[in-house]
């Protein structure tokens, strides 16, 4: 593919993210921003952290309807 289609598409697709919306390729899957609220999180060594709420981007990826073993 051509690097500036692909830097093209990458701009877009990070446009449409910052906006908080879902962005959906067909035949590979869809980016979201999911919210993740304040939260307590306990470490390894017994402490507790409060965790401050964030909007963070899960990838989905697209079911090919394929068993993949």
């Amino acid at each position: 593919m051509d690097k500036n289609f692909i830097k093209a598409f990458r701009e877009v697709v990070r446009e449409e993210i910052v906006k908080k919306n879902t962005v959906e390729i067909e035949g590979l899957g869809r980016f979201e921003i999911v919210h993740n609220k304040q939260h307590q999180k306990k470490m390894d060594d017994g402490q507790v952290l409060m965790m401050p709420p964030q909007d963070v981007v899960e990838f989905t990826p697209e079911k090919t309807g394929k068993n993949e073993d």
